[in-house]
C-alpha cells in the first residue's frame, strides 16, 4: 500500500513537472519579437532612420513625454488624439504629415513594448557579403501560421496532461479513502474514454470557450493572409541573377561612369533604357579582363556583340542578350523618366538607391508601392528656380498660396497627388 501510495505521488510530481516545462516552453516560443513585429506592422510606412509615408523612428522615446502616450498612439493614434488634445506634440505630428492617418494597430501594450525595444536598440548591421549568385526576391518569413499549430499542439499536450492528472490524483483517492468516499464527487466514467472521445466530451462542455477559441484562430489565420495578400507585387530587395555579371559598384562607383553614359534614355524618354551591348563595347574593345572575373564575363560581351579578339572585327553572329528586368510597374501605372530626371532635377539614387555602392547583382532599392510614390511626391520640394519651365507655375502658386507667404512648393501642391497624373 504504501509503496503504491509513493507511486502515485511520484506520478502527480511528474506531471506537474511536465505541465510545467510545456508552459514555459510556450511562454518562451511566444514571447515578442520586436524586429518581427516591426517588419509586420511597421515597417511599410517607417524606417528607423529616415522618413517614408511616416516619420523616422530612432529616438522616438525620446521625442515622447510618456511611454505610456505613445503606447496610445502606437495602438490607436486617432482615438488618442480625440482624448488628448492637450498634446500638441501628437497634433503637430498629425499636422506634419498632412493629416496622414496612422490605421488603429492590433497589438498588445507588450507587442509595442517590444517593438520600441527593438527600435530604441535595433541589431548592428551585417558585413555585407558579396554574393555571386541569387535566385528570387527575398520574401520575410512570416512563421505564424506555424506558430499558430504549435500552441494548438502545446494546448493539446497541456489538456492530456491535465487528463492524466485527473485520473491520478482519482486513483491515489481511492488508494487512500476507498472508493465509497468519492461517490459524491462527480462522475469518472468519462475517464477511461479515448482521447478523442474526451475531447468530444470537452468540446460539449465548453461550447463558449471552444467557440471562443475557434473565432480567434479565424482571426489570427486571416491576419496572417492579409498581410500576405498586401506583399503581392512588392518587390523591395529583388536580385536576379543576370546572364552577364555586371557590378555596378566597379563601372559606377570605382570608375565613376555616369549613369546616363549607359541609361541614355533616361533624360530623353519615358523609360531608361537596357544599354545595348555596343554600348559596352565602347570601353572593353580595349578591356578585356576585368578586375574580379577576369575574362570570363568579358567574353559573354563579346559573345553577344560578334566580337572576335584574336581579329578585332565583328566577323561572329550577334546573339541577345537575356537581361531580367528588375523594377517593373503595373501596368496601369505612368512613370516618365525623362519628366523627374529633366524637369524633376531627381537624382537616379533617390529611386534605385546608391547603385555605386550595389555589387553584382543589382537589385531593386525601393518598394515602387503607391504609398511610397505618393509620399515622395509629399516631401519633394520642387526646383523650381532657374527652370524656365515651372516659370509660369510658380508665380500661379506663389499667387494662390500668398495668404501662407509660401514660395517653395511640393509636387504634391501642383497636383502630385491626383489620380489622374499617374493612373490612366
Amino acid at each position: 500500500m504504501a509503496s503504491s501510495n509513493m507511486w502515485s505521488r511520484s506520478k502527480i510530481w511528474l506531471h506537474a513537472a511536465f505541465l510545467s516545462f510545456f508552459l514555459v516552453f510556450s511562454t518562451a516560443g511566444f514571447s515578442q519579437d520586436g524586429e518581427k513585429l516591426f517588419k509586420a506592422n511597421c515597417a511599410s510606412c517607417h524606417k528607423l532612420d529616415k522618413k517614408l509615408v511616416g516619420p523616422a523612428l530612432s529616438g522616438v522615446q525620446d521625442r515622447w513625454e510618456s511611454k505610456d502616450n505613445l503606447v496610445l498612439w502606437v495602438k490607436n493614434s486617432q482615438g488618442y488624439l480625440g482624448d488628448h488634445p492637450e498634446d500638441s506634440y501628437a497634433a503637430d505630428l498629425f499636422s506634419e504629415f498632412g493629416g496622414s492617418v496612422m490605421p488603429a494597430m492590433p497589438l498588445s501594450d507588450e507587442e509595442v513594448g517590444a517593438i520600441l525595444d527593438y527600435i530604441a536598440n535595433p541589431p548592428a548591421p551585417a558585413e555585407a557579403a558579396v554574393v555571386e549568385t541569387t535566385s528570387a526576391a527575398p520574401v520575410e518569413d512570416d512563421y505564424t501560421v506555424f506558430w499558430l499549430l504549435g500552441f494548438a499542439v502545446v494546448l493539446l499536450i497541456v489538456v492530456f496532461v491535465l487528463v492524466d492528472v485527473k485520473k491520478s490524483v482519482k486513483a491515489l483517492l481511492i488508494d487512500v479513502k476507498g472508493e465509497e468516499a468519492l461517490a459524491g464527487i462527480g462522475e469518472y466514467n468519462d475517464l477511461e474514454l479515448s482521447f478523442g472521445k474526451r475531447a468530444q466530451l470537452w468540446l460539449a462542455r465548453n461550447k463558449t470557450i471552444a467557440a471562443l477559441g475557434m473565432v480567434v484562430v479565424l482571426v489570427l489565420v486571416l491576419n496572417v493572409v492579409w498581410n500576405g495578400l498586401l506583399g503581392v507585387g512588392v518587390y523591395e530587395g529583388y536580385a536576379p541573377p543576370q546572364p552577364i555579371k555586371f557590378s555596378h559598384k566597379i563601372h559606377a562607383g570605382d570608375n565613376e561612369i555616369q549613369c546616363v553614359y549607359c541609361h541614355s534614355s533616361a533624360p530623353q524618354s519615358k523609360h531608361s533604357g537596357i544599354p545595348s551591348i555596343n554600348v559596352c563595347m565602347n570601353c572593353h574593345k580595349g578591356i578585356s579582363e576585368g578586375s574580379r572575373w577576369g575574362t570570363e564575363e568579358i567574353s559573354k560581351i563579346y559573345d553577344a556583340a560578334g566580337w572576335n579578339a584574336e581579329t578585332a572585327s565583328y566577323d561572329k553572329p550577334e546573339k541577345p542578350v537575356k537581361w531580367i528586368r528588375i523594377h517593373n510597374l503595373p501596368d496601369h501605372v505612368y512613370f516618365n523618366h525623362s519628366q523627374h530626371v529633366v524637369v524633376g532635377e531627381i537624382e537616379c539614387q533617390t529611386c534605385h538607391g546608391e547603385v555605386e555602392t550595389f555589387d553584382y547583382p543589382m537589385k531593386q532599392y525601393a518598394p515602387l508601392t503607391m504609398g511610397w510614390c505618393i509620399n515622395c511626391h509629399r516631401e519633394t520640394e520642387v526646383k523650381m528656380n532657374g527652370n524656365d519651365y515651372y516659370e509660369k507655375i510658380h508665380a500661379e502658386l506663389v499667387e494662390k498660396y500668398k495668404d501662407e507667404g509660401l514660395e517653395k512648393f511640393t509636387v504634391s501642391q501642383m497636383g502630385g497627388l491626383e489620380c489622374a497624373k499617374c493612373h490612366y
